[in-house]
């Protein structure tokens, strides 16, 4: 079959019903059965049961006259494309802010190389997922958070991932997830430190990756991740 053929003609039916159930077999037909006639074929002995049912069906027919007719538009180059069309949306509201995570950037590399992710009340406001559901979907627990350092550090890629506790919605399990893309990933992720602080004040907790470079953090306190720092050492 022609790409041509096949293109217009899926152009002229587009997703419109068919009047019959008959339609739908004979405009599946109807550009090899204009191809056989462009090429000097007996299309009606190749395809009875389309020209058949053209016979009889004024829908079918039309559609294999505009094929024929856009078809030799086409071979005449005379076909000419609707002008491109372009859309201003200036009258739509701009949001009074929007969250700017990049030019905040809540990461930094420090003197030794680790990478200091620092968690801030406007990070995790930012971080919140839309409201969608209904108010008789929730069950009033907070929802859970993402954070992905990708792409911006050398050889170092860092998601921070963060879930209300089963059973204690004041507290959150925190999954770090680093990968060294030199080390070629698992089983090479183990043994990266991970160190959890209050701001700048004490170490709540602190451990090591294990072969796919995770690391989980549980009950930490929900008054805590507005000021929780996070330090990944790679170097070990």
């Amino acid at each position: 079959m022609m790409p041509p053929a096949a293109n217009i003609l899926r152009a002229l039916l587009g997703e419109d019903p068919l009047p019959t159930p008959q339609c739908a077999a004979c405009q599946a037909q109807i550009a090899a059965f204009v191809d056989a006639e462009l090429a000097g074929e007996d299309a009606a002995a190749r395809f009875p049961d389309a020209a058949g049912h053209m016979s009889g069906c004024e829908t079918c027919r039309q559609a294999h006259r505009e094929l024929v007719e856009l078809l030799a538009l086409d071979a005449a180059g005379r076909l000419v494309a609707p002008p491109a069309t372009s859309f201003d949306f200036g009258y739509l509201p701009v949001p009074r802010s929007l969250p700017e995570p990049l030019a905040s950037r809540p990461w930094r590399l420090d003197d030794l190389g680790r990478l200091i992710i620092q968690f801030s009340s406007d990070l995790l406001q930012a971080l919140q997922p839309p409201a969608l559901q209904p108010g008789y979907l929730k069950d009033g627990r907070p929802a859970p958070l993402e954070l992905a350092v990708t792409g911006q550090v050398d050889d170092l890629e860092v998601r921070i991932g963060a879930e209300p506790a089963p059973s204690h919605p004041d507290q959150y399990d925190v999954e770090v997830e680093v990968d060294v893309p030199s080390r070629g990933g698992w089983p090479h992720l183990s043994g990266i430190k991970v160190a959890l602080r209050r701001g700048d004040g004490e170490v709540m907790a602190a451990g090591e990756t294990d072969a796919f470079g995770k690391i989980v953090f549980d009950h930490i306190p929900a008054d805590d991740l507005r000021v929780l720092r996070f330090e990944i050492d790679k170097s070990s």
